[in-house]
């Protein structure tokens, strides 16, 4: 989904720390802050300072297992300030992790948006916010940090989605809003760290299948994709398939010596660290390594498994609608992509080609929720 560029015209704040992780291999993102802003000139006849709904900012955040990302808007939609941070990824064990990850990156945009907090309203889809009591715990204390008048916590998912398809809220002074925005329809596939799709049906039924998570999902993502390249390289070194190309890789890519290295590197290796394996083992599978190639065709047969549960639980399309691919592994021009397109044009859909942008989906969300 791209860095800077993503945000023309945006002032754009990264959250950094600099150089590589002490154990080892995987780049980890910067300490430094840089900023930029270089939007095009005010147009006087439709200057937003004599706007009083510019007063009114809101705050959108997409957080996932690698990173996360806040954009601040106002009640039209204008994009002020943008700003890039560690993983929002709500653990259920340890939810505090995602209330400071996303506090620091809702912080430093406002800081490029030049806004006070609190905002009018805050809407942040977070991984992992499909538990509700670890979603709960995290909402409750984004609204004590002050960062704004309303917030609401939501899934990375839902945030993308109201990106690709539209957003649509119930309104402040109607029913309670709950954990995220009404349904519109469209098939959302998400393939980065995690793996999930969302569907909203023509009927309005939204049906979700997997995001579980490392434990019980996962399929078909690039922490699983990565995972497996790892116990490749551990099976090779017992003998029990052949060594390739990609065994060299993947040690070189983390800095380990020998195989053996590898147990501790994955101990303490964050999921994240993980998952950015993925791109390599699809790389070694594009250039004919057997085992990576093995690993990414499971890989691609879990997520066509997926679409097709969405697409069998959502009847009654008049024709077949198109999928949006959201996450590294399927973005346009990653490694993947090519190979999705395909699978949805085998199951009959077309593919969702503008460039989705999760933070801006939550944004918009929030306009509704806040009453923008």
């Amino acid at each position: 989904m791209g860095d800077g560029a993503r945000h023309g015209g945006v002032a754009l704040v990264r959250l950094h720390r600099a150089g590589r992780d002490a154990r080892g291999g995987v780049p980890l993102p910067a300490a430094r802050v840089t900023a930029r802003r270089d939007g095009p000139a005010t147009d006087p006849a439709t200057d937003p300072a004599a706007d009083p709904a510019t007063d009114h900012h809101f705050v959108g955040v997409d957080g996932g297992g690698t990173r996360s990302r806040a954009l601040v808007g106002d009640a039209h939609g204008r994009e002020l300030g943008a700003a890039d941070g560690g993983p929002g990824l709500i653990d259920p064990a340890d939810p505090a992790h995602a209330v400071a990850a996303v506090t620091a990156v809702v912080r430093a945009a406002a800081v490029a948006a030049n806004v006070p907090l609190p905002v009018r309203g805050l809407w942040a889809g977070l991984a992992g916010a499909g538990e509700t009591q670890a979603r709960a715990a995290v909402e409750a204390a984004l609204q004590r940090a002050g960062l704004a008048e309303r917030v609401a916590v939501g899934t990375d998912v839902e945030a993308a989605h109201a990106d690709a398809f539209g957003a649509r809220h119930p309104s402040p002074g109607g029913a309670s809003a709950g954990p995220g925005p009404e349904a519109v329809p469209g098939i959302l596939c998400v393939v980065g760290t995690g793996s999930s799709v969302r569907a909203v049906g023509p009927r309005g039924e939204v049906v979700q299948v997997g995001g579980w998570g490392q434990l019980l999902g996962d399929e078909g993502s690039g922490y699983r994709i990565g995972l497996d390249g790892l116990r490749a390289v551990m099976r090779a070194s017992d003998g029990r398939e052949p060594r390739t190309s990609l065994s060299a890789a993947v040690l070189d890519a983390v800095g380990a010596a020998e195989p053996r290295d590898l147990v501790g590197w994955a101990a303490r290796a964050t999921k994240g660290e993980i998952a950015a394996l993925s791109v390599l083992v699809a790389m070694e599978a594009r250039n004919g390594d057997p085992v990576a190639a093995r690993i990414v065709h499971r890989a691609l047969g879990a997520i066509r498994a997926h679409l097709e549960a969405a697409l069998e639980r959502t009847p009654g399309w008049g024709q077949r609608p198109e999928i949006a691919f959201v996450g590294g592994l399927v973005r346009e021009g990653s490694v993947l992509r090519e190979a999705v397109t395909a699978i949805a044009a085998e199951l009959g859909c077309g593919v969702h080609t503008d460039p989705v942008v999760p933070e801006r989906g939550a944004m918009r969300i929030a306009i509704h929720m806040a009453g923008g």
